[in-house]
């Protein structure tokens, strides 16, 4: 069973278009919905990256106008 399942959290896949649906009225901060890994690309101390590594999560950041 999935963590998301077990502990009572529904999961949907949704595409960039439909994620950029929730901030239809809102004011985007920085580029707008992308890939998690694209967001915040700065690394912390000794942190590496797998460049063969496949994101499938959307993020974004807006504000209320």
């Amino acid at each position: 069973m999935p963590v998301a399942a077990s502990g009572g959290v529904t999961l949907a896949r949704r595409s960039r278009m439909e994620i950029a649906r929730f901030l239809e009225g809102l004011g985007p901060v920085g580029p707008g919905v992308v890939r998690l890994t694209d967001r915040h690309p700065g690394l912390a101390v000794g942190e590496t990256v797998d460049e063969h590594a496949v994101v499938s999560r959307y993020g974004a950041v807006a504000r209320k106008p």
